[in-house]
């Protein structure tokens, strides 16, 4: 171990000799990342926009009532409705087309009013996370406004179903029936016109209550940071061999594996010193809490090392210094676009959004984008993090294998 701890001090000191390389890492992605932000609108951008297809089956005015309230003010700006038919709403939410599809029963305003359980269908698109989960919480609280309703006005629900086919309400006559309204209404009227009490909110809002585009693209500028510095760090394998030391360790035992273990510390270093200034602008940018800082710090610096492995390798199977260089470049930024550094994949066509999920880049900021948006805790952000870490593993050991037989050819 200490040959580890010596080898990374060693290539610290020969990042930190070249300062001009480690400020562009930082500086290159924070800039591009500024620019993008103020193109989309600061962090108060627009956010995205729920699409949800609708096949209201039941056509009463029980499901009007739904789709006018989902179409109403504020969710209207979050929520963007689709009338489809049934056939076409089940075709485009399976080719990704669309956030959620709402299948309306028939008899279903019928089964409501007579207080009937009666499911409503709806479908998510599971390529999709922030638009469906949205979708969702929309439809959960309509449905519990129902369920208050008839908790209330019960009765009265009931009388209009019977007299839905008919001109008149059945069994009561009008004047009577306006009268218990105004009665249940008077009652519960010191409940809520005000409260008995009033309730303050105090809990800190989570990120999730603003998604503009600027907090979807984040984690991706700090990927392309990642990025950059694993560049930089995987050409040290040249810079080693043209100076004879590759050699030397390849002939000593045990210590050529675990000079390339030490890469791979020194790849998480690097990491955690190019991603912590930008990380730190950006929670201050996007009003990000700090309580989520180091917890995210610490996952870019677990699996961002997967870049600098993937490099090594290409690196090392290049014919030469510059030929690896340019092999690492043209590799890089290909998978920085389709990996969601220079786009969120929410704003990326459906087939390449799928792509992004299988890149090296896209398996790190997907579940960072997450956690920072609220979908889960930290446990939640490490559940996948042994997997990424063994796939750098195994690729830091194959770039080791590989240049072993280089040096000694």
């Amino acid at each position: 171990m200490r040959f580890v701890f010596v080898t990374v001090a060693k290539e610290l000191r020969r990042r930190f000799n070249d300062p001009g390389g480690l400020l562009s890492s930082i500086m290159i992605p924070f800039v591009i990342g500024f620019l993008m932000a103020s193109v989309m609108g600061g962090s108060g951008g627009p956010s995205i926009k729920a699409q949800l297809l609708v096949t209201d089956l039941d056509d009463s005015f029980v499901s009007q009532g739904i789709l006018s309230a989902l179409g109403q003010d504020q969710v209207a700006e979050m929520v963007l409705l689709e009338k489809v038919p049934q056939d076409e709403g089940h075709r485009r939410i399976n080719e990704g087309d669309g956030s959620g599809h709402l299948v309306i029963p028939q008899g279903f305003g019928k089964a409501w009013l007579d207080g009937e359980e009666i499911a409503l269908q709806l479908t998510l698109n599971p390529s999709q996370s922030i638009s469906p989960r949205l979708i969702r919480q929309m439809l959960e609280s309509l449905l519990d406004l129902g369920d208050y309703l008839h908790k209330v006005f019960g009765e009265e629900l009931k009388i209009i179903s019977q007299s839905l086919e008919s001109d008149a309400l059945v069994g009561i006559s009008s004047a009577a029936f306006s009268d218990n309204i105004t009665d249940k209404v008077s009652g519960i009227a010191e409940l809520i016109f005000p409260p008995v009490m009033l309730v303050e909110d105090v809990t800190p809002k989570p990120e999730t209550t603003t998604v503009s585009m600027a907090l979807l693209l984040f984690p991706g500028i700090l990927v392309m940071a990642a990025f950059f510095a694993a560049n930089g760090q995987s050409a040290n394998f040249w810079t080693e061999k043209e100076k004879g030391t590759l050699g030397r360790w390849v002939a000593s035992p045990n210590a050529f594996y675990t000079f390339w273990i030490a890469q791979w510390f020194t790849a998480m270093a690097l990491t955690t010193v190019v991603a912590a200034p930008i990380m730190l602008a950006g929670f201050f940018y996007l009003d990000i809490s700090f309580e989520k800082y180091f917890t995210s710090l610490a996952w870019l610096a677990l699996t961002g090392p997967v870049l600098f492995a993937l490099l090594s390798v290409i690196q090392v199977l290049a014919p030469s210094k510059k030929v690896g260089g340019m092999m690492s470049t043209l590799i890089m930024f290909p998978l920085l676009m389709a990996g969601g550094s220079f786009f969120p994949t929410e704003t990326m066509p459906k087939f390449i959004a799928a792509i992004a999920q299988y890149t090296p880049n896209g398996r790190v900021i997907e579940p960072i984008k997450g956690y920072l948006l609220g979908e889960y805790g930290a446990s939640g952000l490490f559940s996948n993090a042994w997997l990424i870490m063994t796939v750098a593993l195994l690729l830091v050991l194959l770039a080791g294998l590989l240049s072993a037989r280089k040096t000694l050819q």
